[in-house]
């Protein structure tokens, strides 16, 4: 499994089987893949090799990956009252490749229902936007990540990364390029890999 970030919320997860990309976006640069997995409606950008998108809730399997997406909110309903403005829907994926259990947050702004947590079930890679300028503050990244409790989680690079981590406990991380292993077994099982990747050009 290689993962690598193209900017904003977008990664790309390949396997030995097949390419899943999500939220491509207009900054994304030229992707390829079969599977698109986006939040982003309108502004989903093009995917070279595409066969499939889901932009949509529910449930898919499409080569062999089960897909679930959740539907969310950019903000919670406190900030909703507060701004007197309804929040934009976001949508939540799961999805499991070659037996890794994945999840990418999207845009989500606000901390996880038990509900949600149920359905986002056992974990072992997550994706999350969160810090300083996303929708996510520490607090509720911390929320959620305990109530999720992945392998792994990986940080988009918005510049709060490492004020984060610190909350967090972690160890200071250096930036990669990619986040490559090969099967479930090479994820810690006592204890979190963090992970900070650099764009990919």
């Amino acid at each position: 499994m290689d993962i690598t970030w193209h900017g904003n919320t977008c990664f790309v997860c390949k396997d030995k089987g097949a390419t899943v990309v999500v939220n491509p976006d207009s900054e994304s640069g030229k992707l390829k893949g079969e599977i698109v997995l986006s939040s982003l409606k309108e502004k989903t950008a093009e995917v070279e090799g595409m066969t499939q998108i889901c932009d949509w809730p529910g449930e898919y399997e499409i080569k062999d990956i089960a897909i679930s997406a959740f539907p969310a909110w950019k903000s919670s309903k406190k900030n909703e009252e507060k701004e007197g403005k309804k929040s934009e829907a976001t949508l939540v994926f799961r999805f499991d490749m070659d037996g890794i259990k994945m999840c990418h947050l999207g845009e989500l702004g606000h901390a996880l229902t038990s509900d949600m947590v149920k359905e986002i079930g056992d974990i072992d890679v997550l994706i999350m936007s969160a810090g300083e300028g996303t929708n996510l503050d520490s607090k509720k990244a911390i929320e959620i990540l305990e109530a999720i409790d992945p392998r792994a989680l990986i940080i988009t690079d918005n510049g709060g990364q490492k004020d984060l981590l610190k909350e967090l406990g972690a160890e200071p991380t250096e930036e990669i390029d990619k986040f490559s292993f090969k099967t479930k077994s090479e994820l810690p099982d006592n204890k979190r890999t963090y992970v900070i990747l650099k764009k990919s050009s």
